[in-house]
């Protein structure tokens, strides 16, 4: 048997390293210079809450007028409910703090209400940083709906002030909501929810 020269033996090693590792080094660089595939467009979800009332006498719909809010813009809300009744609408705002819009705003079934209200020039709002998402609350009864105390309402030495601010974070007002929507009888209310990215300024969906 002929005996290998150690040099021979160096460069058959080196050869078949090279034949093992060059296809998965050449196939991870393609991988890294790969164009990595598009985010799907962010897009609102609907009643991510899940406070809606399955066995409710009507229904409610609540819809913003874009695909994605903007910070510093003022948001459109389309409001509707098939029974004649009572608007409360909350926000949850991308740093967890959250706030009354409307309190106990009367409609008639399916009339078409927004928020801003027509001609509520001073009632508007619109969100302020961080990005992330912004979540909107929609509640229609039937009666007037007695949800807060003097103690829950953050702003209250601003009586100028639109905008309702809370001394509560987004899982507290949820269970508020859920714990007093609970004690009405289940055909009077019914509730929805909707959740919108909120991008930075210029920023496109």
């Amino acid at each position: 048997m002929v005996k290998m020269k150690p040099m021979a033996k160096i460069i058959r090693k080196i050869n078949l390293f090279l034949a093992i590792a060059l296809p998965m080094i050449l196939a991870l660089w393609i991988a890294g210079c790969a164009t990595p595939p598009a985010k799907p467009p962010a897009t609102p979800v609907v009643d991510p809450v899940q406070i809606g009332n399955p066995k409710a006498g009507f229904a409610v719909t609540l819809r913003c007028d874009r695909q994605a809010l903007h910070i510093g813009e003022a948001v459109r809300l389309d409001l509707r409910t098939a029974a004649p009744g009572y608007l409360n609408l909350y926000f949850i705002n991308s740093s967890g703090q959250t706030g009354q819009l409307l309190t106990n705003y009367p409609v008639q079934a399916n009339e078409p209400a927004t928020f801003p209200p027509a001609g509520g020039k001073k009632l508007r709002y619109a969100p302020s940083s961080p990005p992330g998402v912004e979540t909107f609350i929609l509640v229609a009864t039937r009666q007037p709906l007695n949800l807060l105390r003097r103690a829950d309402i953050k702003n209250v030495k601003k009586p100028r002030t639109p905008v309702a601010e809370l001394n509560m974070n987004g899982s507290q007002l949820v269970n508020r909501l859920r714990g007093a929507l609970q004690r009405w009888p289940t055909p009077d209310w019914n509730a929805t929810s909707i959740r919108s990215p909120l991008l930075a300024p210029g920023s496109r969906t």
